[in-house]
C-alpha cells in the first residue's frame, strides 16, 4: 500500500523525536515535513542524524507552513496555542490532525469539534492503547460498583511536565464522572491542603506526583467500606504514545470528518 506522508511539529523535542525515529523504522510512513522554532540550535539538521538514523537528506524547517505542503496527517504533541494554529491549518488545508497536546481548555475543545466538521481530528489525553483500554474499564466498573464507592486518582510524571493533573488523569476522571452521569467539573477535587472537612459524596479526588524522569504512572482507586480496587497503568517508554499516535494517523488519513479519540479508532479497525 501506499506510505501515509506525516508532519510532525515540534521535531526536535522528545516526543517529536520519537515519532520521527518510529516513522523511519516503519514501512507504512513516510515524514513530509518536521519542524522546530525558528530560534532553536537544531535549524537545518538533518532529520535522519538528529534521531540517531543516519542521514535522509530532509533537513528539520522553522516554517510551520511547510507541514502543510504534500502531507496526509499531521501529529501534533506540542502545546495548546501551537496545536490550535496547526489544527486551523490543517482544515483550510483539508488534511486529518492526531492531537496528544494536553492542556486545552473548554474553548479550545469547542473549536476543535467545530473545525472537526469538514477533517477528520484524532484528539486523546494519552495514545496508550494500555491506557485506553484503562479508561474504558474504568467506566464499565463506576457503573458496576455505584455511587457509594469512593474514586481517588493517582499520577506521577517526570519533573518537567508543566500541567497537572495531566491530561490522562483528568481522562480518566471524565470515564468516571460521565458512567455517574456528572459533569468531572463539579465533582473534582484537587491538592486538599489543611482542614478540609470530610470527603464530599460522588467527589472525585485527584493527587498529583513529579519527580525524576518517570514517563507515565496513573491508578484509580475504587474505596468502599472493608475493600479497595485498583486499576493502574504504568509506562516505562514513551514510544508507546507515538506508536498509538501513528496506529491513529494511519486510520486518520482515510477517515471521514469527525472528532474522534484513541478509543474510536481502536473499534473502528485502527
Amino acid at each position: 500500500m501506499d506510505k501515509i506522508s506525516v508532519s510532525i511539529p515540534g521535531g526536535n523535542g522528545r516526543m517529536g523525536k520519537t515519532l520521527l525515529r518510529l516513522i523511519l523504522d516503519s514501512d507504512n510512513y513516510k515524514i513530509s515535513s518536521a519542524t522546530c522554532l525558528p530560534d532553536e540550535e537544531e535549524v537545518g539538521l538533518d532529520i535522519g542524524n538528529l534521531v540517531g538514523k543516519g542521514k535522509i537528506s530532509l533537513e528539520l524547517q522553522s516554517d510551520p507552513m511547510s507541514l502543510f505542503e504534500n502531507s496526509d496527517v499531521l501529529i501534533d504533541f506540542t502545546v495548546p496555542e501551537a496545536t490550535m494554529f496547526h489544527a486551523k491549518k490543517c482544515y483550510e488545508n483539508n488534511m486529518s490532525i492526531v492531537i496528544g497536546t494536553t492542556g486545552l481548555d473548554n474553548q479550545q475543545e469547542k473549536e476543535l469539534l467545530n473545525l472537526s466538521k469538514k477533517i477528520p481530528i484524532v484528539y486523546s489525553a494519552n495514545f496508550s492503547i494500555g491506557v485506553t483500554l484503562l479508561s474504558s474499564l474504568v467506566a464499565d466498573a463506576t457503573k458496576s460498583l455505584g455511587k457509594e464507592w469512593d474514586i481517588e486518582i493517582l499520577e506521577m510524571h517526570h519533573k518537567h511536565k508543566i500541567d497537572a493533573p495531566s491530561g490522562t488523569a483528568l481522562m480518566l476522571g471524565k470515564s468516571a464522572s460521565e458512567a455517574r452521569g456528572q459533569d468531572l467539573s463539579s465533582v473534582k477535587a484537587v491538592s486538599r491542603n489543611g482542614i478540609v472537612g470530610k470527603r464530599g459524596s460522588g467527589e472525585i479526588g485527584f493527587a498529583v506526583l513529579r519527580g525524576g524522569d518517570v514517563v507515565g504512572e496513573h491508578t484509580v482507586l475504587f474505596s468502599n467500606t472493608a475493600e479497595r480496587l485498583e486499576l493502574a497503568h504504568k509506562a516505562t517508554d514513551r514510544s508507546i504514545f507515538g506508536a498509538g499516535a501513528l496506529r491513529a494517523s494511519l486510520w486518520a488519513a482515510k477517515a471521514k470528518p469527525g472528532l474522534y479519540t484513541l478509543l474510536d479508532v481502536l473499534k473502528n479497525g485502527g
